[in-house]
């Protein structure tokens, strides 16, 4: 068995092992892995981080960096429990949304910070909470911080007026235009290192065509 494998199977055992005594995952260090193996801590950290990067567990951003599987396969004592990610809190996540769910997660993962994304459904399918799982997920895997931003626009409001819309996003330089009385920054810099979400985009704003 190669290194790395013993490393994947040891994360697991010891995540497991937290859920049975603490009923939740905290996450493992590559210092606890070394231990329990009697390696390197780089050694340990390297594999960690290959795993990660194939997708196979979740890195929990700190000091130190904690790391998950992905999936366990866990038994309580009132039935089997598996831990998987916030996509599963969505009714249809393996069944009429799988589809979705695959490629939003292809496109969060995507080196090297992501792809940009277009939801579209009807008023009321859940698309707003869909973004909010996958501004989520990213911070459960370790892709974005604890802390990043998640700002929410409505293009609808500045419908027919794409001029003003581009001033909301990309920000004005003082006396650009009547009013603009000081500098302002814009939404998409206000989103750095986060997630921007924009709403009812359409042929008015200028974005459908």
């Amino acid at each position: 068995m190669k290194r790395i494998d013993k490393v994947y199977n040891c994360l697991k055992e010891l995540c497991n092992k937290q859920f049975a005594e603490k009923r939740e995952v905290v996450g493992v260090s590559a210092m606890e892995i070394a231990h329990a193996l009697n390696i390197q801590r780089t050694n340990a950290s390297s594999d960690l981080n290959t795993l990660f990067r194939e997708g196979k567990v979740i890195k929990v951003e700190g000091k130190p960096v904690l790391y998950k599987v992905k999936e366990l396969d866990m038994v309580s004592d009132e039935s089997d429990m598996v831990v998987k990610d916030v996509f599963d809190s969505i009714i249809g996540a393996n069944l009429s949304l799988k589809n979705a769910v695959q490629q939003a997660k292809a496109a969060i993962i995507y080196p090297p910070n992501g792809l940009h994304t277009l939801l579209l459904g009807e008023t009321g399918t859940g698309k707003s909470m869909f973004a909010e799982v996958m501004y989520s997920f990213p911070k459960e895997i370790g892709r974005i911080k604890r802390n990043a931003p998640f700002v929410t626009f409505n293009c609808a409001d500045y419908a027919n007026n794409p001029q003003l819309l581009m001033s909301q996003l990309f920000g004005v330089k003082k006396g650009a235009y009547t009013g603009a009385d000081k500098d302002r920054i814009g939404l998409v810099e206000k989103a750095d290192g986060g997630i921007l979400f924009l709403e009812e985009l359409s042929e008015n704003n200028g974005f459908v065509d």
